[in-house]
């Protein structure tokens, strides 16, 4: 019989099958049983931590129903083509609503021949169309990609279009964008920019996380209150909010006919990020026009300023300055519908706003 001395290795000390037997029948005065290890051994390898997660969660891939398509089957697709008004939206013509009224105007022309139906059907890669006589080139079709940018809001700016009726003389949030159409027109010389528009809209006076995008199913996504996207806003008050108001915020208020109720609401005084105490940090997710206001109002609070920090699991940079934007990354755009991130942001809401 081998002895346990010669199966003892450098780290733990294994007894043999005899030697274990013996133990088991014997025991220690606790009559604890050790499965095969010496008591009191010691390994001289260290055990590795457990590596933790570093940077965003792995988004899923959005089934479109596309994965399951044969080559034959997605070429057959796009020979169907698309509406003409949804082309000219892609092409970066005008919005869907937009694109359509044009058609009925019958300023477009497909081939040669003039189409005032907006259903009417055509291939961009075949199909030749003309807006006001003007052949039309560009939007998506010379990207291949849609753009998300993320702009720090100043105030007295609309989110708004003007093809959607916004007065002219108004201040636009698009406009800001300036910058980027040009160096669209110096890359792409004589193709039309693909169309922007806001995620959501802040009202004229507040400030702060604007997400802007050409993609209108992640729009879509981000916006509507099924999704449970949180967002953040910095309330700055007259005076310091009492116990009793951040306590009549929380309970909510009725907006547009609905009841709405806050994910969270707290006051900030006592934060160290050098600003006033008399701040109260609210978290929704409805996004009902005006819905902070409102709870503001609601509860007695004076509102000075409003101001968005976060938008998901997605925080608008500090260093970012008012009416300027960054482009996102494929990794900070699946942060915004994260979930786990959008709920652990919340430890350093306002921290350093």
């Amino acid at each position: 019989t081998t002895s346990a001395s010669a199966v003892r290795g450098q780290g733990r000390r294994f007894l043999t099958t005899a030697a274990a037997g013996r133990n088991d029948n014997e025991g220690d005065s606790d009559g604890e049983r050790f499965g095969g290890f010496l008591p009191g051994s010691k390994s001289d390898r260290a055990t590795p931590p457990t590596p933790k997660r570093t940077g965003p969660k792995q988004a899923k891939k959005r089934f479109t129903g596309e994965e399951a398509l044969s080559p034959a089957d997605l070429r057959l697709k796009e020979s169907a083509g698309m509406r003409l008004s949804k082309a000219l939206a892609q092409l970066g013509v005008a919005s869907r609503r937009g694109s359509e009224e044009i058609v009925f105007a019958g300023r477009v022309s497909v081939n040669g021949v003039m189409v005032n139906v907006p259903q009417h059907m055509v291939v961009l890669r075949e199909d030749c169309i003309q807006v006001d006589g003007k052949v039309v080139d560009g939007g998506l079709e010379v990207t291949q990609q849609h753009l998300y940018f993320l702009l720090n809001k100043p105030k007295g700016y609309i989110c708004s279009n003007r093809v959607d009726g916004v007065d002219s003389a108004g201040k636009l949030v698009l406009d800001l964008f300036g910058d980027w159409h040009d160096g669209w027109s110096r890359k792409y010389p004589g193709k039309l920019p693909p169309r922007l528009f806001t995620v959501g809209r802040l009202d004229v006076n507040t400030t702060g996380m604007l997400l802007v995008t050409t993609d209108g199913g992640w729009c879509q996504r981000v916006a509507h209150p099924s999704s449970e996207v949180v967002k953040s806003y910095i309330v700055t008050t007259a005076t310091k909010p009492t116990k009793a108001q951040i306590k009549a915020m929380a309970v909510g208020t009725e907006v547009d006919g609905v009841h709405v109720t806050p994910v969270r609401v707290e006051s900030m005084e006592g934060r160290t990020d050098g600003g006033p105490a008399n701040r109260i940090l609210v978290d929704v997710v409805d996004g009902r026009n005006r819905e902070v206001r409102e709870l503001s109002a609601r509860a007695g609070v004076d509102l000075k300023k409003l101001k968005r920090i976060r938008v998901g699991g997605l925080r608008m940079p500090n260093d970012l300055p008012l009416g300027k934007y960054v482009s996102l990354k494929p990794h900070q755009v699946a942060y915004v519908l994260d979930k786990g991130l959008m709920y652990n942001a919340q430890e350093g809401d306002g921290k350093r706003m």
